[in-house]
């Protein structure tokens, strides 16, 4: 089942008097529970399109439908509530606040959709959020929730920082760079963990990258080139993070 889909959309930018597209006449179709990856050089256009997805920009054509609904014509407001109700994101750094502990950093974020608006138009009354501690749990560090960032390694707060996009418990992961920061091994982990939240949990992960070895792991690779979509692969065999990454280091 589509939980989002793209249709013939554009975003075009304005410098002076010069006019460029950073994505061009996309059109796409992302299913529930799939793990996506959007490979492409910098530049190419990964970023407007995973900020598109998230509701932290607006096309300038076409159409953007999320269950249903064309978020394309939301004004801010509707995009703020929007983000609160479906949207988690985790960024190739951390931002994790520094004088909050783990616990603490989730339960901020768990807050944002607690805080949107009973009327909203995505309260359908059976999406529960995430407790922080459950959060944490899931990924893997319940010994580490009463500790602040600088007390963890950078695999650590990247774990936390995947906790505390999942409080709100959105159907959409978004995931710009997560592993940049990360040595291959704990990257290698990082996406096991996100691999999981897709098969496992039934939640649509998109990760944007340039790292090809990311193709292997992915349910579904699109490339992305000169702002327009390239190519659209489905992936039948989806090879396990950590068995895949350890292979290629023998």
């Amino acid at each position: 089942m589509s939980l989002i889909e793209l249709k013939h959309v554009s975003r075009s930018y304005t410098m002076g008097d010069r006019s460029f597209y950073a994505i061009k006449d996309i059109n796409l179709k992302l299913e529930e529970g799939e793990f996506v990856v959007i490979l492409g050089p910098s530049g190419a256009g990964k970023s407007t399109l995973l900020n598109l997805l998230g509701g932290m920009d607006s096309p300038t054509e076409g159409e953007l439908i999320f269950d249903g609904k064309d978020i394309a014509k939301f004004n801010d407001n509707q995009l703020t509530d929007y983000r609160a109700w479906n949207v988690g994101v985790v960024f190739q750094f951390y931002n994790l606040i520094p004088t909050l502990t783990a616990y603490e950093n989730v339960a901020l974020m768990k807050d944002v959709r607690l805080q949107s608006s009973k009327k909203s138009i995505w309260n359908k009354g059976n999406i529960p959020v995430v407790p922080p501690e459950e959060a944490i749990e899931s990924v893997g560090l319940k010994e580490r929730m009463h500790h602040f960032p600088s007390q963890m390694s950078g695999g650590e707060q990247q774990r936390i920082s995947i906790a505390r996009a999942i409080a709100k418990n959105p159907r959409l992961l978004l995931c710009d760079e997560p592993t940049g920061a990360l040595d291959t091994n704990t990257g290698a982990e990082i996406l096991k963990l996100l691999q999981d939240m897709s098969h496992r949990d039934g939640r649509t992960v998109v990760m944007v990258t340039h790292n090809d070895d990311c193709v292997e792991i992915a349910d579904r690779v699109i490339r992305v080139k000169n702002s327009m979509i390239q190519s659209d692969e489905k992936i039948e065999a989806p090879k396990d993070p950590l068995i895949f990454m350890d292979n290629k280091q023998e």
